[in-house]
């Protein structure tokens, strides 16, 4: 099923998963500073970044997914927005949603 994908797809597939680990393992970190319900969005955009290997569509669903729950992490969690790490997270997802979809 993957055969067919690029080197670069699959660079992009490897950094997709790891950033979905990151995200989880993060998350698992703060669980005690963290609502029930953000923990489980940025589970699932974990998750859904991790199957990026079964289906690159999922991967980009889970970047996409990042995005919102980066703002509510900054706005909820921490009271305030860190807008240069929030910058970076959307820069990486949007090359990471590239080189998914090329």
């Amino acid at each position: 099923m993957l055969v067919h994908l690029s080197i670069i797809q699959w660079i992009g597939t490897i950094l997709t998963i790891l950033y979905g680990v990151f995200l989880i393992v993060s998350v698992r970190r703060i669980d005690n500073q963290i609502d029930n319900w953000l923990m489980v969005l940025n589970l699932v955009a974990g998750a859904l970044m991790i199957l990026t290997i079964l289906r690159p569509m999922l991967g980009i669903l889970g970047l996409l997914l990042e995005i919102p729950v980066a703002l509510l992490n900054g706005s909820l969690i921490f009271n305030n927005i860190n807008w240069s790490n929030f910058t970076v997270r959307c820069v990486v997802s949007a090359i990471l949603i590239v080189v998914l979809v090329v």
